[in-house]
């Protein structure tokens, strides 16, 4: 299935505030996620024990799934972060980071905490 991807800003999902104050497990609970319409987590059968990978020509990332019913169909909205990042990139020297295509697959693989995503960088 492919949707489209948009990164914000967002006051509680905050990728400076948790690196200042949180920890490596509330950096991938508050930025490793991804919200998506309640129709779509139907669709995919999502479970809250299931996770999101998402693929496109830039990159893969795996993140946590959760519902919102402000989030448009067929969307999903990442906070601005080292995990929306795996999914961005540069396309005609512009930055891509707003309606980004991609494939979704349903996984039970688990979301990759900061250091881990920092190594495979550095692979």
């Amino acid at each position: 299935m492919d949707m489209i991807v948009n990164t914000i800003r967002m006051i509680a999902y905050d990728q400076v505030r948790e690196y200042s104050f949180g920890d490596n497990n509330s950096l991938k609970e508050k930025l490793g996620i991804g919200f998506i319409n309640p129709e779509d987590f139907k669709k995919l059968n999502l479970k809250s024990s299931l996770n999101l990978r998402l693929t496109n020509n830039f990159g893969s990332v795996v993140i946590k799934p959760k519902e919102d019913k402000d989030v448009p169909i067929g969307t999903i909205i990442i906070p601005v972060s080292i995990w929306a990042n795996q999914i961005t990139g540069i396309e005609n020297d512009e930055l891509v980071y707003k309606n980004i295509r991609v494939s979704i697959e349903v996984t039970s693989d688990s979301v990759l905490g900061l250091k881990d995503i920092l190594n495979s960088i550095n692979e």
